[in-house]
């Protein structure tokens, strides 16, 4: 006689395995699938659907602005039992510590984290950051058993030229039987074909054409819904045009607003639904074919697997009516405060400054005078621009008229205190100034402003409150301040997602009320300092052809 589970769940199954729908009954004991069929049992459920936990193929939590406990108590409800998560952001300015705390954190959620080295930390030598990953510190980390690949490879130049450090990372990664997550955005031809020599994966692109060309050279292409970049529509054909079961679903970046209110990688399995594609599919884009990647046990429906299932009233539309994770029931039913996050909290460190450190002064003259200026046309891509900005008491000022603002990014990692200055069309600003201390990648502090005065107010107290998200609004009764602290890294804050998602709202309508009015909002804000991503970006050290990887002069010639 079979022996007594704790629980069998009658359904039909998503059969990510073979692609089918099925009723049936899933048994569970010990947090474990024992069979895929009926079994006495001490607890019996009946559902409509029965599918694997989701799977999100590549995030930052750091995106999110909470800790990794409060993130799981967002989206494990939602069904996304597992993320794959490059803690880039946090290496950028904790470097190896950073890493071994956030990996700590996992205990502290039902949600199952696994994680990607990161393997460009600094993600270039045109930006000062708060710490390196050399190729030593990337093989130590590899070695930790919640790791499952190397992160996300920037350097494609590097890879392609055979550049020693890049490939010393990659081999590391090689000689323990790991993946390879690339980073490849408008990579084309022969560069392709040869970093897809080293690369497993990619995530980056945001066109049919480019994703295509991905899948064609044996990439894992990576279908992308974040906040900053929504690529999942203009991408779906692709489930069409090659075999699926090679194509993921991740979000990359989710921001703490989207998350309240439209979940993580499970928003990407509804979107594809709505947009046509098989729930079945859909549903392996975010289990088996991520589980299949990674090497991972889970996102199954498997005897043998862990007992984290995702129970649905439909599957178009997608209605989750209830989770488990191994093999508990509603894991986060009871989620509590979670302890304070190692993460160090002291990484703001500059001196103050004043308005006059913010400006450009041109060679002698009267009049306009010719800028480069970064053009934010939304996602993470940016155009060139040149333009003409007046001057005024021998500097350069920005002129809100042609949408045309100041900005900068102050080194913030205790080093020199550098500045860099440009300007930024398209934000739409009219007055005040915004700042974050969520910079991508090296997350210094970038600033824009329509005037000098307002940054350095802005600048000011984002330094006192140890990072953060924050507007200046001369115009605004009290002080015109309104900030989101984030002094976990200068990227997180260890309150519930909640209490973030309210502070953040308040900062968002501050930074509406003097005059932002980009897609992007204040998110298209922390990719302009992002120097690996074309065409032009700002650092603390200065402005960057990203196609050339140099710097070039603000002030044309």
């Amino acid at each position: 006689m079979t022996s007594p589970v704790d629980t069998v769940v009658r359904g039909t199954l998503v059969n990510v395995h073979t692609g089918c729908l099925e009723d049936g009954a899933v048994a569970v004991d010990d947090g474990e699938i024992v069979a895929l069929a009926e079994r006495p049992a001490e607890r019996e459920l009946a559902v409509g659907y029965i599918a694997p936990g989701l799977i999100d193929a590549h995030m930052h939590v750091e995106s999110s602005m909470v800790t990794l406990p409060h993130y799981g108590a967002a989206v494990v409800p939602r069904g996304v039992t597992g993320v794959v998560w490059d803690p880039h952001e946090i290496a950028n300015v904790c470097g190896t510590a950073g890493v071994r705390a956030v990996i700590a954190d996992a205990d502290h959620t039902p949600l199952k984290a696994r994680f990607t080295v990161p393997s460009s930390v600094p993600a270039s030598d045109l930006q000062d950051t708060g710490a390196t990953l050399d190729a030593d510190a990337v093989a130590d980390l590899l070695d930790a058993p919640e790791v499952v690949a190397l992160g996300e490879v920037m350097d494609v130049p590097g890879v392609v030229a055979d550049d020693e450090t890049v490939h010393a990372k990659i081999d590391a990664a090689r000689a323990r039987g790991l993946p390879v997550d690339g980073h490849m955005p408008q990579v084309r031809g022969a560069d392709l074909h040869e970093a897809a020599r080293y690369l497993d994966s990619d995530h980056e692109s945001i066109t049919f054409d480019e994703a295509r060309a991905k899948a064609d050279v044996g990439l894992r292409v990576y279908l992308r819904e974040g906040s900053s970049s929504k690529n999942l529509v203009d991408l779906l054909g692709l489930v069409e045009a090659v075999e699926d079961r090679w194509l993921g679903l991740c979000t990359d970046d989710r921001h703490v607003t989207d998350l309240v209110e439209h979940g993580g990688v499970d928003f990407a399995v509804a979107t594809a639904i709505d947009e046509g594609v098989d729930p079945v599919t859909a549903v392996q884009m975010a289990t088996i074919n991520v589980a299949e990647s990674y090497d991972l046990p889970f996102g199954r429906l498997k005897p043998g697997s862990p007992a984290d299932l995702l129970f649905l009233a439909d599957l178009d539309p997608w209605t989750v009516e209830g989770v488990m994770v191994d093999g508990v029931l509603d894991p986060t039913a009871d989620h509590s405060e979670s302890p304070s996050s190692t993460v160090p909290t002291d990484t703001v460190s500059f001196e103050s400054v004043v308005a006059s450190d913010f400006a450009i002064e041109p060679a002698d003259g009267d009049g306009p005078v010719a800028v480069r200026a970064i053009d934010a046309v939304g996602g993470l891509q940016t155009a060139r621009l040149e333009t003409d900005v007046p001057r005024s008491a021998g500097v350069l000022q920005p002129d809100t008229d042609d949408d045309v603002l100041s900005l900068a990014v102050v080194e913030r990692h205790g080093g020199d205190g550098g500045i860099g200055r440009g300007f930024v069309h398209g934000l739409g600003l009219d007055r005040g100034a915004v700042a974050s201390t969520v910079a991508h990648d090296a997350h210094n502090l970038v600033v824009a402003g329509a005037s000098h005065d307002a940054m350095a107010t802005v600048t000011n107290h984002l330094r006192e409150i140890g990072g953060g998200v924050a507007v200046y609004d001369p115009a605004a009764e009290s002080d015109g301040l309104t900030a989101l602290a984030l002094p976990i890294a200068g990227l997180v804050s260890d309150e519930p997602l909640a209490t973030v998602a309210e502070e953040f709202a308040a900062v968002e309508n501050a930074a509406r009320a003097v005059g932002l009015d980009h897609d992007g909002g204040l998110m298209e804000l922390s990719f302009l300092s992002l120097e690996v991503i074309p065409e032009l970006r700002l650092t603390n050290n200065g402005l960057v052809d990203v196609r050339a990887m140099e710097y070039v002069e603000t002030v044309v010639d």
